[in-house]
């Protein structure tokens, strides 16, 4: 089987479950292949280049209604992963007076007509662009007037923060806290801070091919669910974080993994090291989709105005785009 990633710390279960030898034991030969960034992912899998892929959570829903796609029928089965996205903003706008939520509401309303901020997220069909619109909202700005939201690679956040073409963005572990080691930036919100125990990342594959091959698809799940735990377990943290660090995975980028699995984050802000919840990789089983995880991703694809879908029809791809537990 061949499985899509993209660089991020939460593509550790499937990393892991291949030097565990966890896909060995279930009988599957599995090669994964490095993707640049979710586009790559979502058209690989809708064409059926990919087996299956670690995918954003709001992908199979994207991908059946066909947003931005050719529609195909695909599912969810499991989430590998719950929060471990920031929201991180150049200090170039803190050398400003913005040190907080409501410092930056002040200035992008002081700048109206003189400059727009510039925000990148991984994917408009991501939970970074929710949660970023969700962010905005809150701090009473209007998404789609107060800034301009981009789309960028999530390993591009870092040079495009440092070269300025971006004033801040909303992406996935490591590329908040590398901004923060590197002094460009700070993180003013996490996952945990606006929508806790989110799902993140899920298992993807078209329908077809789970049809075609379900023994196959029920072992990688298994495989998975087994590479989630081990990830989960304090005690393994180490050796995670290890193998996410060899150059052919991230390297030197996720220098500060361990820090970041035990759940302590340095924010940028001042305050130092502080414990709070970064990436959950269901360490309580919660790996099944619920029926709260299928509501969030499709009210939050709604308010996105995913091409003008109706809820009511978001709702119904959504009830047949993810393997909900009985």
């Amino acid at each position: 089987m061949k499985i899509g990633l993209v660089r991020l710390l939460d593509a550790a279960p499937y990393i892991l479950a291949g030097e565990l030898g966890y896909y060995q034991e279930v009988g599957l030969k599995v090669k994964l292949t490095w993707e640049l960034g979710w586009a790559t992912i979502k058209h690989k899998i809708a064409y059926g280049d990919l087996d299956a892929a670690h995918a954003l959570a709001p992908l199979p829903l994207s991908i059946s209604i066909g947003y931005e796609v050719a529609a195909r029928a695909c599912k969810a089965l499991m989430v590998t992963s719950r929060l471990g996205n920031g929201i991180t903003l150049s200090n170039n706008i803190r050398a400003r007076g913005v040190n907080s939520a409501d410092d930056f509401r002040a200035e992008v309303r002081s700048m109206r007509g003189q400059r727009l901020y510039k925000l990148g997220v991984v994917s408009m069909d991501s939970c970074h662009c929710f949660l970023l619109k969700q962010w905005l909202t809150s701090i009473r700005l209007d998404p789609d007037r107060d800034v301009k939201i981009v789309v960028i690679p999530p390993g591009q956040a870092v040079r495009n923060l440092r070269a300025g073409t971006l004033d801040g963005y909303c992406v996935g572990e490591p590329w908040n806290s590398l901004a923060v080691r590197e002094g460009l930036g700070w993180t003013v919100a996490m996952s945990n801070d606006l929508s806790p125990n989110h799902p993140e990342k899920v298992l993807l594959a078209l329908k077809s091919k789970i049809d075609e091959r379900p023994a196959q698809y029920k072992a990688l799940v298994a495989a998975l669910t087994k590479a989630c735990a081990y990830c989960a377990d304090p005690e393994n943290i180490t050796r995670v974080a290890r193998q996410m660090r060899r150059v052919q995975v991230l390297g030197s980028t996720a220098q500060g993994a361990e820090k970041i699995l035990r759940g302590e984050y340095d924010r940028g802000t001042g305050l130092g090291v502080m414990p709070e919840p970064v990436i959950d990789f269901c360490k309580n089983g919660q790996t099944h989709i619920s029926a709260a995880d299928v509501a969030w991703i499709s009210l939050s694809a709604k308010q996105a105005e995913w091409g003008g879908v109706s809820s009511e029809a978001l709702m119904k791809a959504a009830s047949s785009a993810y393997e909900q537990a009985e």
